[in-house]
């Protein structure tokens, strides 16, 4: 049986870029950094000329100095040049290493700093997709494989062509014949490399694939460790660790196998073609037989050649693993939001509302069956309206399209007749206020958790927002106040006092609309009941919409909408559905079976 995997069918789907193409996107990567590559450049025909000039001078020390007896200055002078050039081109190698490593940080540091950015502008669909250890394993991973291309491997593969070209014109020049009888029996190392760079290619994406995958199941699974071992699981879990961690190995093994055989053969070919220099040099097949000095610059630029090739060659294999890489790259940053700012919008909303209104509203997740299916209500301005029925029946995802983080499939949402499409997502998201069934408190302080990053809210506006819902013993137990840190997720905090910072959080650049979801569902009822009542202050003169479960959290609200199978099946206050003997009925007797329970 086959299960769906979102992760590698996303994978499947992404583009696999020819070299050309994805030279073509990274253009702009480089683009504000040319000053550095043009210096790179320079400096690499520094380098080049530098490599090419020592075989020269060696060839001119063994025919002219050493074949002149006696004249030991000329030779002095010539061992002094071959120094000379030799540390010109090492220094000059070390300051193009370290100002082209520079570079590349800074490349990355901005491509990370781009994919993070377009990370925070993409719809709620593409994180459902796309599991958070996945996308660490691209943001991080992939990228830095990337920073290693633009700082070392780029111009290195340039110097590499530079060196190997520069080497086989000399040759040409000196002796053409010989040269081309060297070039003949490079042939098959030519064609080799190329089907063993586009085989290991593949083989490279298949690794990068499964190590997304390890990532995303070690993400999950850490998380879940007090439930793995409750349950028993740990064998389990253990076990599905095992069977990613070898299939990657195997994929791993099978790419470094191709490679490193490769690689086995290398040496051999450096050999043959040395054994055919030499044996051309010494025949008569091109007249007469070459001088010690040439033999020797033949054979030194054949090694120097093998050199950069070899280089050339590990580099392109580089190359091929980063291509990979920065297909997946370039997959973030070329994904539309499903959810974007309209051409034109606007930035204001009149502060003088009176109307948000839902009609026609039908919305499917990714082509699947219809979640909503022509929901149409009103929320007047002031009024508290809570959505209540059976899980799965599109309540939360009525809260998610008034929010934005989805766009309905049919109908519309406006504002006093204007779609809330035709504002932009900053300005209309500047009116909500949100607290979620699970509380999600950042790493910082609980001060930078309140203004929700935003450092410029002042510190009486917090205490605004504590003094509103109820919640100032929060802080008053706290020692360092608003600047006290806060363990990861909160843990320092009780459930209450978290519940509590997030109403507090939600309210503190006092919002026109309140969205609550099941924004009390995670705590016990006797906390809730003190939770209520900061709630009921939270809500007082705001316009809310509520999602709610507990049924005793919303008997209080003006209007209560009960939502089944993506309709409106009743709508009223409590006491009329209560008497209407409907839906909301059956709910509210299965929460409260005994009189005396009931709120």
């Amino acid at each position: 049986m086959h299960f769906f995997d979102p992760v590698e069918e996303e994978e499947r789907r992404i583009n696999r870029l020819g070299p050309l193409e994805m030279i073509r996107r990274m253009g702009p990567l480089f683009r504000p950094h040319w000053r550095a590559f043009a210096l790179g450049g320079v400096l690499l025909v520094v380098v080049v000329v530098s490599e090419l000039a020592g075989p020269l001078v060696l060839r001119h020390i063994i025919d002219v100095e050493i074949a002149a007896e006696g004249d030991l200055s000329g030779l002095l002078l010539s061992a002094l040049v071959f120094m000379g050039i030799y540390a010109a081109g090492a220094m000059t190698a070390y300051r193009q290493t370290v100002m082209m490593a520079r570079t590349g940080l800074c490349i990355v540091a901005d491509l990370k700093r781009r994919l993070f950015s377009h990370l925070l502008s993409l719809s709620a669909r593409y994180f459902d997709l796309n599991p958070p250890g996945r996308l660490m394993a691209r943001v991080e991973s992939d990228a830095e494989r990337l920073q290693v291309l633009f700082s070392d491997v780029a111009l290195a593969i340039v110097r590499d062509f530079g060196l190997v070209a520069g080497t086989l014109v000399v040759m040409m020049v000196t002796d053409a014949g010989v040269t081309l009888v060297a070039l003949a029996s490079l042939i098959p190392l030519v064609i080799a490399s190329i089907f063993v760079l586009r085989y290991t290619r593949g083989l490279y994406q298949v690794v990068r694939r499964l190590f997304a995958r390890l990532s995303t199941f070690l993400a999950e699974y850490i998380q879940a460790v007090p439930i793995l071992q409750l349950f028993g699981h740990v064998p389990q879990a253990h076990q599905k660790l095992q069977d990613r961690n070898q299939q990657k190995r195997r994929a791993e093994i099978k790419a470094a196998m191709v490679e490193y055989s490769f690689w086995s053969l290398f040496g051999t070919f450096e050999v043959i073609v040395v054994m055919v220099i030499l044996w051309a040099a010494s025949s008569t097949l091109f007249g007469k037989a070459m001088s010690v000095g040439t033999l020797v610059l033949f054979v030194e630029y054949t090694r120097r050649m093998f050199i950069p090739i070899a280089m050339f060659i590990e580099q392109m294999a580089f190359v091929q693993r980063a291509f990979a890489s920065a297909d997946r790259v370039f997959d973030i940053l070329e994904t539309p939001s499903l959810t974007p700012d309209r051409e034109g919008v606007l930035e204001r909303i009149p502060d003088s509302w009176q109307r948000l209104a839902f009609s026609g509203v039908e919305f499917a997740y990714g082509g699947r069956e219809p979640v909503l299916d022509r929901i149409s209500f009103c929320l007047n301005r002031g009024e508290r309206l809570a959505l209540v029925g059976p899980s799965g029946g599109g309540k939360t995802t009525i809260a998610n399209l008034l929010l934005r983080f989805y766009e309905p499939t049919a109908g519309s949402i406006s504002l006093d007749g204007t779609d809330i499409r035709q504002f932009s997502q900053r300005a209309w998201r500047r009116k909500l206020g949100l607290v979620l069934q699970e509380i999600h408190l950042f790493p910082g302080t609980l001060g930078d958790n309140l203004r929700a990053m935003h450092s410029e809210i002042p510190e009486d506006a917090l205490d605004r927002a504590l003094e509103v819902v109820k919640a100032r013993q929060v802080i008053e137990r706290l020692e360092q106040g608003y600047d006290t840190p806060l363990s990861e997720g909160g843990s320092n905090l009780s459930m209450g006092e978290r519940q509590l910072v997030s109403f507090a959080r939600a309210v503190v650049h006092d919002p026109e609309i309140l969205v609550l979801d099941e924004a009390t569902s995670s705590v016990d009822p006797i906390t809730e009941r003190r939770v209520q009542e900061s709630v009921e202050a939270m809500l007082e003169g705001r316009t809310s919409l509520i999602v709610a479960h507990r049924l005793s959290t919303v008997v209080s609200a003006d209007r209560i909408l009960v939502i089944q199978g993506g309709r409106i099946v009743e709508e009223g206050r409590h006491e009329e559905l209560y008497a209407g003997g409907g839906v909301y009925r059956q709910l509210f007797d299965l929460q409260f079976r005994n009189v005396g329970e009931r709120p």
